[in-house]
């Protein structure tokens, strides 16, 4: 179990990584058209995609087998679920990432209102996705002495 624990913990500081990401995002899209700081956009394009296959490896490996010790008809869709969202969150983050360096470049592509909502899209549905798994986290673990709440945000 302390394996376990500490695979846990691991993945709750990718979490936390993953929302001081979504931050920055909110922050250059909060800073369309014209207060648009290059380094922070390309520093997001490059920290993004490893970022969150990093995070996705970790859910896999300490979330899903505690998930999967759930006898209930629901996890099994959960679970189906969760792994789909991997795939979308990959192309996602990629296509984010990609139009974060273009936008660090000075070539964008894409109009100020449409980098935004991109971005907009991209850091909510991960806040949102981050927030779940955090739930289930709490549903799979017993309450331990000194374990925070699984919500921060």
């Amino acid at each position: 179990m302390i394996r376990a624990n500490r695979r846990i913990e691991a993945l709750e500081q990718c979490h936390s990584e993953v929302l001081a990401l979504c931050d920055g995002l909110e922050a250059v899209a909060d800073s369309l058209p014209h207060n648009v700081q290059k380094r922070i956009c390309l520093t997001l394009a490059a920290t993004l995609e490893p970022l969150i296959a990093r995070t996705q490896a970790l859910e896999e490996q300490a979330l899903f087998p505690l998930l999967e010790t759930i006898q209930n008809p629901q996890m099994a869709r959960t679970m189906a679920r969760l792994r789909e969202e991997h795939l979308a969150d990959h192309s996602a983050a990629s296509e984010v990432s990609e139009a974060l360096q273009d936008l660090g470049k000075d070539r964008s592509k894409l109009s100020p209102d449409a980098m935004g909502y991109l971005l907009r899209s991209f850091f909510v549905s991960m806040r949102r996705h981050v927030q779940s798994e955090r739930d289930l986290i709490a549903m799979a673990l017993p309450a331990e002495p000194g374990r925070g709440p699984a919500t921060d945000g």
